[in-house]
C-alpha cells in the first residue's frame, strides 16, 4: 500500500502518483468529468453605469477650485457645469405613484395652464395621458402635498436608488391627483396628445390652454378633439375633418405647429395639414407607407415625416410657383435600407412619393419609424428612432451621405413603437426599451449614462417636465403605473 499524498493520488497500472486537479495522463475523459472539471459559472453582473457617484462630484468640485470652470476628465479638458449634469443623470431617484394603474400607455403630456377659478386666474400643472383602450386622463401635479376635493391622491412610492443601498429618506418631487372618472372614453387608442401653440418657461409666457388629442381608428375612422383645460370643468369638443382628407383613415401621429393654427396629422394615406379652426385639411404627402412619426421645423414650413419603411421624408409646405396647392408631385424612389453599422444598401425596390420633397435628402432608418424630434438650440439636428432598436442624430445638412453623426447605443427595440424624450436643456436623451429598462444617455457624446429596471413593463412614453424649476424632472408611462424619473 503506497503512502498517500495531499493533492495526489497513486495509480496502480502506471505506478505514479498524478495531480487530483490535472487530467490523467492517457485516460478518457468522459462528459460527466469534463462537466466536474469544469469551474461553476459566475453569476452574470449587470453593466454598472454610474460609475460617476457622489464622491465624484466632490472631486469635480474640488478641480473646479483649482482649475476654473474648465477642468481635466480623463485626460481631456471639460466644462464643469456639464460634467456635475453627467453625475447627476448617472444617479437617477425614480418614484412610483400609486392608484396609476392603466391610465394610459401610448401618450402623455405635461403643461402648465391658467385655470378660471372663483378666486381669479390661477396656474396650474396637469398630465394628461391617453390609454390604448381609448381613456383620457387629467391628472394634477403640484410641488406641495395639498389636499384637494373629488379627486384621488396617488401615493409616491420611491423605487431607485433600492432601499438597501440608501437609507437616506425623500420627499417625492412631484405630488399628483387622478380624477375618479376619464375625461373621455373614445371608440379606440388614444394615438397622441399635443399642446397647441408653444410656450417656453418664463414668467412672461402664456401658458397653453388647449391640446390636440388624436385617436387611432378601431375601423379606420381616425379622430380628432380639442382638450380646452382654461376652465375649472374641462371641455372637449370633436373636430371633424373636411376637404380632401379622407375621414377613413388611421391617425397615428400629430403636430402642432408654434402658432396653434395648424396641426399636421400622419396617416396610413400619408400626411394632412389640418386647419384648427375650421377643420378644412389637405394632404401634403401621400404614401402608401404609413406615416407613424412626424415633426414639425422651427420655421412651420416643413414637416420631417417618418414612414413604416423606414424612410425620413421633409415635405415642404409652401406652395410652388406657378403649382396650384394642393396639387403634389410625384417620385420614385429606390428604396435603400441601413444598418445599425451605418452601412447603406440599394435593392431594386421603388416606392412613390407625391409632395414637395427633395428625393436626395431622404433618410433610411432600418426599420419602421417609431418617433422624430428637431433640437430646438440646432434645429439642422434631426432625431429619430427605429423599430429595431436604433437610435440616430442626423445633421440635415449632411443627409446626402446617409449616416448620422452621433449613433445611441443599447437601446433595445423589435416591434413596440416607443417615445423617446430629450430635456430641455437638449443634453440627454432618454427611453425606454422592450425589455424594460430605461436608458439615458449624453446627446452631445452618445455615452450611455444609466440605464435601470425598476418594472416589468415596458416604459412607451417619455414627458419632460415644462416648469423651469424641475427641468431635471420627466414623467414616464407604463401600463402598470406612472413614475417620475428624477435627477438630483
Amino acid at each position: 500500500m503506497k503512502p498517500e499524498l495531499p493533492g495526489f493520488y497513486y495509480d496502480e497500472e502506471k505506478n505514479r502518483y498524478f495531480p487530483i486537479k490535472g487530467p490523467i495522463p492517457g485516460a478518457k475523459s468522459s462528459s460527466s468529468s469534463r462537466t466536474k472539471q469544469k469551474p461553476d459559472p459566475k453569476p452574470e453582473q449587470e453593466i454598472n453605469y454610474q460609475k460617476r457617484t457622489k464622491l465624484k462630484a466632490l472631486k469635480l468640485v474640488y478641480s473646479r477650485e483649482l482649475n476654473g470652470n474648465v477642468i481635466p476628465v480623463n485626460k481631456k479638458m471639460s466644462n464643469f457645469k456639464d460634467e456635475i449634469q453627467k453625475t447627476q443623470a448617472s444617479y437617477p431617484v425614480v418614484w412610483r405613484y400609486g392608484s396609476t394603474e392603466h391610465i394610459g400607455e401610448t401618450a402623455l403630456k405635461q403643461f402648465q395652464v391658467d385655470v378660471q377659478t372663483s378666486v381669479g386666474l390661477t396656474r396650474k400643472n396637469i398630465l394628461v395621458a391617453g390609454s390604448a383602450g381609448g381613456c383620457l386622463s387629467i391628472l394634477r401635479v403640484s410641488k406641495d402635498r395639498q389636499v384637494y376635493d373629488g379627486v384621488i391622491e396617488c401615493d409616491p412610492v420611491s423605487v431607485l436608488p433600492r432601499k438597501e443601498n440608501d437609507t437616506e429618506e425623500r420627499e417625492a418631487p412631484e405630488y399628483i391627483w387622478k380624477p375618479p372618472q376619464p375625461c373621455l372614453v373614445a371608440l379606440s387608442t388614444i394615438s397622441s396628445i399635443e399642446l397647441i401653440g408653444r410656450s417656453d418657461a418664463s414668467e412672461n409666457s402664456h401658458p397653453v390652454n388647449r391640446a390636440l388629442i388624436t385617436t387611432l381608428g378601431s375601423t379606420g375612422r381616425g379622430s380628432i378633439f380639442i382638450l380646452n383645460v382654461a376652465e375649472e370643468v374641462n371641455i372637449l369638443t370633436t373636430r371633424s375633418l373636411q376637404g380632401n382628407v379622407s375621414s377613413e383613415c388611421t391617425i397615428w401621429t400629430a403636430d402642432c405647429n408654434i402658432s396653434g393654427s395648424h396641426a399636421a396629422i400622419g396617416t396610413d394615406l400619408g400626411a394632412a395639414l389640418v386647419d384648427l379652426e375650421t377643420g378644412k385639411g389637405s394632404y401634403f404627402l401621400r404614401s402608401k407607407s404609413d406615416v407613424f412619426a412626424l415633426q414639425f421645423h422651427q420655421s412651420g414650413n416643413i414637416v420631417h415625416c417618418g414612414l413604416r419603411n423606414g424612410a425620413i421624408v421633409s415635405a415642404d409646405l409652401r406652395e410652388r410657383p406657378g403649382r396650384p396647392f394642393p396639387r403634389l408631385t410625384r417620385h420614385q424612389i429606390r428604396y435603400q435600407s441601413s444598418s445599425k453599422t451605418g452601412q447603406t444598401t440599394t435593392n431594386k425596390q421603388w416606392f412613390e412619393l407625391q409632395g414637395n420633397i427633395n428625393p436626395s435628402h431622404v433618410i433610411y432608418m432600418p426599420s419602421s419609424l417609431t418617433c422624430l424630434k428637431t433640437l430646438k438650440t440646432s434645429d439642422q439636428y434631426l432625431m429619430a428612432s427605429s423599430m429595431d432598436g436604433t437610435i440616430k442624430l442626423y445633421d440635415q445638412r449632411m443627409v446626402k451621405r446617409g449616416v448620422g453623426v452621433q449613433t445611441y447605443e443599447g437601446h433595445v427595440n423589435s416591434h413596440t413603437r416607443i417615445e423617446f424624450g430629450i430635456d430641455p436643456s437638449e443634453q440627454f436623451l432618454l427611453s425606454g426599451g422592450d425589455d424594460c429598462y430605461t436608458r439615458i444617455w449624453s446627446i452631445k457624446s452618445g455615452q450611455l449614462m444609466s440605464e435601470n429596471k425598476f418594472s416589468n413593463s415596458v416604459p412607451s412614453v417619455v414627458c419632460w417636465s415644462t416648469d423651469e424649476s424641475t427641468y431635471t424632472l420627466t414623467f414616464l408611462l407604463l401600463l402598470d403605473f406612472l413614475c417620475s424619473y428624477f435627477y438630483l
